[in-house]
């Protein structure tokens, strides 16, 4: 039974009802034991899923009276604490750091929240202190306890938190609690704040805080092109290790709904969050084997630019302020002024919580008047449009119309104040959940996004601009270029240039992240010298993003501030009018700030979530279509089920006792690497630095060594015969010793790094020393990571003149291509666009090699690029207008034109049937046409006529009719 309940609940590997019906057909013909019906097994399965760690799915009914069924997400966090394989790896409280930056505990958004949204307690061995509690050190001070290893005595110091000595209670039960109140300066605010309530909640168990990031998004229902769009929201739970959030294990599916919106959606999860704050949840932890209670807290609303406005109650980029973040824009003339387009290149000042709500309280008034247009005005100019307020500004113009017809005597501020009351009288707030929930500001709490802003926009921008002005020949040349990369140490799958070059206006997210990486090495004598450093640019600037550890982040911002400002000069330099129509740009603006409050943007990236789309989609194409929210909540509750079960975890048998699966059904994950993949489980990796394999079969027994095909860096990176390595040069030999004593060694063919930059690409110089190879032999535990190296085709003017026959569905055929040849083997450049390994490379070269240089001297820059485009705009927009006035001109023509056809054919009707009568006789009787436009065609005229009264339209064709 439980390999059926898997076989039918793998994410990866969905499967139908016919199926499941033809697999236990097969079984029972092949003689298996007590093989159950179909029904029998979804009956065991409900059962299994309401027993077994199983996450309930609850209805809900929306403020708009719209249905939607949601898991429950305290279930499902619960379910990560009674998992002995993640429960373990969670991280509770803010992490002071001075070094390296990689988890979102390491972070400002987390270090800043207010004490009593983190975990509010710290238990060492049987006692537990608490957040704003009077507690003793072992030297005698006291202190109030603010976090871990953090108390507060009129500012912030720091002490370790094994230090504590004793308790709030403790010191109570010695009666020493007043006379310690005199010791703190200011104390009494603190007194009045004793016990802290959050004790009582707790009951002696442990309180902790669990951070979840909300994805939202439309989403097809459909792997076809037919439409089903639906609104769906995922999670991730943040306290586990970034690196782990990045599998599709980890992320989990809470509501869809095809009818409502998410904003309702929204109301719903955060009504579950808010009820944690009030009554946690109380779950087994899997790693201290006791009880313990959990607080849900929001940090982030990771999403694409579209949904991130729609959260922030965003106009989006028809807004003349395009920005969620910030107020900077304007009307055209604002933008396009010297100030404006400078202000567009920087962060402009930031939106609020409140100051979106007095907005939006103010666009409810200006409805209140009972007309549209101002409101719409009002949402164009700020760029404040709620989703939820929309729905109310339509009901107050409705009302606001009913009192005014019924009550015409009365002043407009008579009306928009019975209005306002009525509004006020409605139940909730009339906009956005969001903008109310407690620590969650949706402005500064929505992240650039890197996958839909800098693959699928600038990367995009970037390509489109370059490929659309090239000939049939130049596209070739690319191609052949493109498909001679170097592609080791660049963690991208095989690249199909072709294919790219067919497809150019359909490519995706892994075509532009190859790109980005190689397409400045490629495009020399393609494109002028503007679209160059505008490649170069986004190149740098992408691989400083896709950075997994931040080593320095005082020294990374600064950099980042400067590699956006060239992405952006560069842009104004090749499309100077895109930043003022596009928020795509301005918001890379925002990015720093996002660094410094989220930490690196690879983890608050959104591939993960759009991978977990698939599985979304089959559920839904294997559901019956008539409960779609529900049926899919359902079974995505199963498969939670189902992974919850073969990790080990945990579940209550009764009251007080937990139980978990069998050894022999926990061992399933661990031992089939086949249902890891449909689980979306990575195993650990069994790689150790210094590893090495060999050749098979082995070669005669009197040979020493052995040759190998692969070795293990100390990154974990598996390095084959020509990879690179920083510092020593290309791979040419691994040797495997086969007597006993010897070492593992590697053969070096060694290069050496330049002083100086690349002249154009700005890159750091590898190149070999006078006269032979130099071979160096190093040992396999010295390779410290793999990186990507191109050769210098450019300088050294390496030509497409090699051919290589073409391989077709794994055939060698008689067809020849055109491939690339190099002029030499000696010169080659380390590309600092890879993003594999991108800062481990900035951490080994010399600060001078790595650091980026400003483009231009940006203000002056700025209002040279808009004094050129307001001339250039001026004139685009003459000619629009004049082409408008055209069209109108000559569409006017036509209608006149057909006007006169209709009026000298008003009547053509054949009467052959008609004795004495024919066309020639009824196109003369003026009588039979009507000439009044409003008489109805049945009813106009005389009604003893022997013809239908026909009226004629202008733009309609002449009707004939045989009588």
């Amino acid at each position: 039974m439980f390999l059926l309940d898997l076989l039918d609940n793998l994410p990866r590997l969905r499967l139908s009802e016919r199926h499941m019906e033809m697999f236990l057909w097969v079984m029972s013909e092949c003689s298996a034991q007590e093989v159950p019906s179909l029904y029998a097994l979804r009956q065991t399965q409900e059962r299994l899923r309401k027993e077994c760690g199983g996450v309930p799915t609850s209805h809900w009914e929306s403020s708009m009276g719209n249905i939607l069924y949601l898991n429950d997400i305290s279930k499902i966090i619960a379910n990560d604490y009674a998992n002995p394989q993640v429960a373990s790896l969670l991280h509770f409280y803010p992490e002071e750091t001075d070094g390296p930056v990689s988890e979102s505990w390491q972070t400002k958004r987390i270090k800043e929240m207010p004490l009593d949204q983190l975990t509010p307690m710290y238990r060492k061995g049987l006692k537990d202190f608490n957040v704003n509690k009077l507690a003793e050190l072992e030297s005698g001070d006291a202190f109030h306890v603010a976090a871990d290893g953090l108390v507060v005595d009129q500012g912030l110091v720091t002490i370790d938190a094994e230090d504590l000595l004793l308790n709030y209670l403790d010191l109570v039960d010695e009666g020493r609690t007043p006379a310690l109140m005199l010791v703190v300066a200011g104390a009494q605010s603190y007194a009045n704040a004793m016990p802290n309530p959050l004790r009582a909640i707790a009951d002696g168990d442990e309180l902790y805080t669990s951070f979840v990031f909300l994805w939202a998004d439309d989403v097809g229902g459909n792997i076809t092109m037919l439409i089903n769009a639906h609104k769906n929201i995922y999670l991730a739970h943040a306290n586990v290790p970034g690196r782990l959030l990045q599998q599709e294990y980890f992320v989990r599916f809470v509501a869809t709904t095809p009818h409502g919106t998410t904003a309702e959606q929204f109301e719903a999860v955060l009504a579950m969050v808010r009820k944690t704050l009030s009554d946690p949840p109380r779950t087994y932890n899997a790693h201290s084997h006791q009880f313990c209670k959990f607080r849900l807290a929001v940090p982030g609303l990771p999403a694409d630019n579209p949904q991130q406005s729609e959260e922030a109650s965003h106009i989006g980029p028809s807004g003349n302020c395009k920005c969620r973040r910030c107020t900077v824009g304007g009307p055209a003339a604002t933008r396009e002024s010297d100030d404006g387009y400078h202000a567009l290149h920087e962060p402009g000042p930031s939106r609020t919580v409140h100051g979106t709500i007095r907005e939006i309280e103010q666009q409810f008034w200006t409805a209140a008047e009972g007309k549209l247009a101002p409101v719409s005005a009002m949402q164009t100019a700020t760029g404040v449009k709620d989703r939820v307020a929309q729905i109310w500004i339509g009901q107050v113009i409705s009302q606001a119309k009913k009192l005014k017809k019924e009550n015409p005597s009365w002043t407009l501020t008579q009306v928009q104040g019975t209005v306002k009351a009525w509004l006020d009288a409605q139940p909730g707030n009339p906009w956005s959940t969001l903008l109310s929930f407690p620590g969650l500001d949706p402005h500064k709490d929505t992240p650039v996004e890197i996958l839909h802003t800098i693959l699928l926009r600038l990367i995009k921008y970037v390509w489109h601009n370059l490929h659309t002005s090239w000939t049939d020949s130049q596209h070739e040349l690319f191609i052949a270029r493109l498909q001679g990369t170097n592609i080791d140490g660049l963690s991208v799958p095989p690249i199909r240039a072709e294919y790219m070059s067919q497809y150019r206006n359909s490519l995706i997210g892994k075509h532009f992240k190859t790109l980005m990486q190689t397409s400045a090495f490629h495009v020399h004598g393609l494109l002028t010298d503007a679209q160059f450093e505008l490649v170069k640019a986004a190149g740098r600037l992408g691989a400083v993003l896709w950075y997994h550890v931040i080593p320095d982040m005082a020294e990374y911002l600064a950099d980042l501030h400067v590699l956006i400002g060239n992405v952006l000069d560069a842009f104004d330099g090749v499309d100077p009018a895109r930043i003022t129509n596009k928020a795509k740009l301005h918001i890379l603006v925002h990015l720093p700030e996002d660094v410094e409050w989220f930490g690196p943007p690879i983890r608050y990236a959104t591939e993960v979530f759009e991978c977990f789309n698939h599985i979304f989609r089959m559920c839904s194409v294997l559901s019956n279509h008539h409960a779609p929210g529900r049926d899919i909540a359902r079974k995505c509750s199963s498969l939670e089920h189902m992974k919850h079960i073969m990790s080990g975890g945990f579940w209550p048998s009764n009251a007080n006792e937990w139980t978990q699966a069998s050894r022999h059904v926990r061992s399933v994950l661990h031992s089939h690497p086949i249902v890891q993949t449909h689980l979306g489980w990575v195993a650990p990796s069994k790689t150790f630095p210094g590893q090495l394999s060999k050749h098979y079969p082995a070669p005669p027994s009197d040979s020493t060594w052995i040759p190998g095909l692969t070795v293990v860096a100390e990154s974990e990176d598996t390095c084959h015969l020509g990879s690179w390595s920083l510092k020593f040069g290309r791979i040419q030999a691994i040797l495997v010793p086969e007597a006993p004593g010897l070492h593992p060694c590697i053969i070096i063919d060694h290069f050496s790094l330049e002083e100086t930059l690349h002249p154009d690409f700005d890159m750091p110089c590898l190149s070999r020393p006078p006269g032979s190879p130099d071979y160096i032999r190093v040992r396999a535990l010295d390779i410290k990571f793999i990186v990507n190296v191109q050769h210098d085709c450019r300088r050294h003017k390496c030509t497409i003149t090699g051919t290589q026959f073409e391989q077709q569905e794994r055939v060698t055929t008689k067809r020849t291509t055109s491939v690339l040849e190099h002029q030499d083997d000696t010169h080659f450049i380390l590309n600092l666009f890879a993003l594999h390994n991108a800062h481990l490379v900035r951490q080994v070269l010399p600060r001078h090699l790595t650091a980026p240089q400003p483009l231009h001297v940006r203000r002056m820059y700025h209002d040279k690029v808009a004094a050129a485009l307001r001339v250039s705009q001026a004139l685009k927009r003459s000619r629009t207008k004049a082409k408008a006035k055209a069209t109108h001109a000559a569409n006017k023509q036509k209608r006149n034109i057909a006007s006169q056809e209709n009026d000298g054919n008003r009547l053509n009707i054949l009467g052959d049937d008609v004795p004495g009568e024919g066309p020639e006789d009824l196109d003369s009787d003026d009588d039979h046409v009507c000439q009044d436009p409003d008489e109805d065609i049945d009813g106009g005229g005389d009604p003893d006529a022997d013809f239908p009264i026909i009226r004629s339209t202008r733009a309609r064709p002449v009707k004939r009719r045989r009588i």
